[in-house]
């Protein structure tokens, strides 16, 4: 044994021993030179006396230990670490171990054992240390801290040590426990659609993100460098985390070196996310556009579909392969591509609900997209290929067969009447039909009556009050509403048959009035529907 001898710290060790924010970081720095000596294990353990009032923390490793020599030239020797230009080492400042007196310790006793040597260095408060010479074999490394905590001290000690080896240390290569239990985690990003890549000395994983504030990470080995949310890179809106043996933290081991080593880190990770992440984002979202409609999640859809948008905002390309899969669900029928909506061109169209209007566009080789206006799929459509989908629903209508009302034949003695007032009028007809308008998705089912050039046709909103009278102008068809309230009204209270010029006069003025029926047409109108009925009487 020999005499203590006090440590050559003085202001300098002193210094180093507060530059850390969080004095609990010394357990970081014993993991990585545990790492460094090769060890494949590492047990942490945590055990209090309550009645002598001292918590002790053991720390464990098989690596490869100390012999006297490295004793005296790098454990109880300031910046004298033989890491230097060795890329396989993370800790390479020679300050790792003397971070244990960041948490102020009664003692710290350090076996270790290498080439038929074991050893035993006691460290006391006052910064003095013994060598001790042991008789007995060991194997690696065993760094035991005391501390002094009443039981309330040692639960928060304890959970500050599962905490601060779960942020740094919780991607490591080696199997690291605490009382046992496993803090090992896989290197992922918490994303529904994530990418990963390794090459020698990296790996780097890539997740789509919800938001702005995506975090990322940095590691060295496994262990963290840093952590942040938001920060550099190309890509808000995704979450990353590399792994590279070329990533360095800095001397103060608060954050990542942005050094050319960071930017070539982050030339990996868009690599990454421009290509292996966004086929799978494409991947993705082409099974959910082939599953059914009960079963697909719209936050999913939300997700893929921002990531990729903002992916070609930002000036990026989708490889062939992505444009021809069939991602962007239609109505009804199979989903389609980025390039087949783009080969629709103008005439593509989009809505939420099914309706006749739907099916027919799909009967004509028009497929309608399974989205809203607005919607993050419309979005994408927009963006990708240029071109902005209207809503097909809102767009045109459709009149449906009534064959109840077509059988009826209050209903074409009403119809006959309407006929009669709108050619007195001046209209131009091709004839009056009978037609449900209330059918999923109409925007005319409030509508008395629409015209149309052709029975049967997908007729334009703008076009359905239209009724020509001018010389070169078209004759149209006009549908009567058999679901209307006015309409079933006059039939089933027998004022249709009773009076069917002034019904028609009701009807007609109703039609009109979607035009803003002028005092002076109304009164013509009025006029005409008298003259119909006083011949009526009369004959």
């Amino acid at each position: 044994m020999t005499a203590p001898a006090p440590l050559e710290l003085g202001d300098a060790l002193e210094g180093l021993v507060g530059q850390f924010a969080d004095p609990w970081s010394f357990l970081r720095e014993l993991v990585q030179n545990a790492i460094d000596a090769g060890s494949l294990e590492i047990d942490v353990n945590l055990d209090h006396d309550p009645d002598g009032g001292m918590m002790t923390i053991e720390f464990i490793d098989n690596g490869e230990g100390m012999d006297r020599e490295i004793i005296d030239t790098r454990l109880t020797r300031l910046f004298s670490s033989a890491k230097d230009g060795d890329y396989t080492k993370i800790g390479r400042f020679g300050i790792g171990f003397v971070s244990v007196f960041a948490v102020e310790p009664e003692l710290v006793c350090v076996d270790t054992a290498r080439a038929g040597e074991h050893w035993r260095i006691l460290f006391r408060k006052d910064r003095t240390f013994e060598r001790i010479l042991l008789d007995h074999p060991g194997e690696g490394t065993t760094v035991r801290i005391f501390l002094r905590k009443d039981e309330e001290g040692f639960a928060d000690a304890r959970a500050r040590v599962f905490a601060t080896l779960r942020y740094w240390c919780r991607h490591a290569y080696v199997d690291l426990r605490v009382d046992g239990e496993s803090i090992r985690e896989a290197l992922t990003v918490d994303s529904p659609c994530v990418a990963a890549y390794e090459e020698e000395g990296t790996a780097v994983v890539v997740g789509v993100w919800h938001g702005e504030e995506a975090p990322r990470g940095y590691y060295h080995g496994g262990l963290t460098l840093h952590e942040e949310v938001g920060g550099a890179g190309g890509f808000p809106y995704l979450a990353f985390k590399i792994d590279s043996r070329f990533l360095e933290h800095t001397l103060t081991r608060d954050n990542v070196l942005r050094d050319e080593n960071y930017a070539k880190a982050l030339a990996i990770v868009e690599r990454v996310a421009s290509g292996a992440l966004i086929d799978e984002v494409v991947r993705q979202l082409r099974e959910l556009a082939l599953s059914p409609v009960a079963t697909r999640d719209p936050r999913m859809v939300r997700l893929l579909s921002e990531a990729l948008c903002r992916h070609l905002e930002a000036g990026r390309e989708l490889r062939r392969e992505c444009r021809e899969a069939p991602v962007i669900p239609t109505l009804g029928g199979a989903p389609l591509s980025l390039s087949a909506c783009a080969a629709q061109g103008e005439a593509l169209r989009c809505d939420r609900v099914r309706s006749p209007v739907t099916d027919t566009l799909a009967a004509q080789g028009r497929p309608v997209l399974d989205c809203a206006e607005g919607d993050p799929l419309h979005r994408l459509v927009e963006v990708a290929v240029g071109i902005r989908a209207t809503a097909a629903n809102a767009a045109l209508c459709f009149a449906c067969a009534a064959p109840d009302a077509a059988a009826d034949a209050r209903w074409h003695q009403l119809a006959n009447a309407v006929r009669a007032l709108l050619i007195a009028d001046g209209v131009k007809l091709r004839g009056i039909a009978i037609g449900e308008l209330d059918y999923p998705g109409s925007p005319v089912a409030d509508r008395i009556a629409i015209s149309q050039r052709e029975l049967g046709e997908l007729t334009p909103i703008g076009e359905v009050g239209t009724l020509g009278g001018g010389l070169f102008s078209g004759g149209r068809y006009v549908v009567l509403n058999a679901g209307h309230s006015v309409l079933k009204s006059l039939l089933a209270g027998g004022r249709a048959a009773a009076e069917p010029e002034l019904s028609a006069y009701l009807i007609v003025k109703l039609l009109y009035l979607r035009a803003q029926l002028s005092p002076e047409r109304d009164g013509r109108l009025a006029s005409r529907a008298m003259e119909g009925r006083c011949r009526r009487l009369t004959t």
